[in-house]
């Protein structure tokens, strides 16, 4: 009987491991977001991702140094605060990454573990977000 008790113990506790490091060693959720900067417009592949890692390969094809920043926020694209410190600039609260300056023609790439919520895009270079330069992005 004791051995019976034992053996059933042992199975459960075996399954339980096994189910545990599967859901462990499962797909790693987010990705990867090619992202295209231009002269006052950033384009990407893909407006939402799943939550996760999630790698940002941006290139700038303008003629200007420009900058992706990733800002979680629930305002609109559109609607974000001035940096009352740097004037023709917006203020950066809820930056999770960004690329920092890329100069034309060069290219970096960041990786950030994104929680789902809605994001905003953005250049932050002295007046790129009022010329056009942002967008929203979420992860799900």
């Amino acid at each position: 009987m004791f051995k019976l008790k034992l053996a059933t113990l042992l199975a459960i506790t075996a399954a339980l491991a096994v189910g545990c490091s599967s859901a462990a060693a499962g797909p790693t959720p987010g990705g990867t977001v090619n992202a295209t900067l231009s002269d006052m417009k950033i384009a990407v592949d893909r407006t939402s991702i799943p939550a996760g890692a999630v790698t940002f390969a941006v290139k700038n094809t303008g003629a200007v140094v420009h900058e992706l920043v990733v800002l979680r926020t629930d305002v609109a694209q559109d609607k974000l605060a001035m940096d009352m410190d740097e004037a023709g600039k917006m203020d950066e609260t809820g930056n999770v990454g960004e690329t920092g300056d890329v100069s034309a023609g060069e290219s970096k790439t960041f990786t950030v573990t994104l929680p789902a919520g809605h994001y905003v895009l953005m250049c932050n270079e002295v007046g790129h977000y009022a010329a056009g330069m942002h967008m929203t992005f979420t992860v799900d």
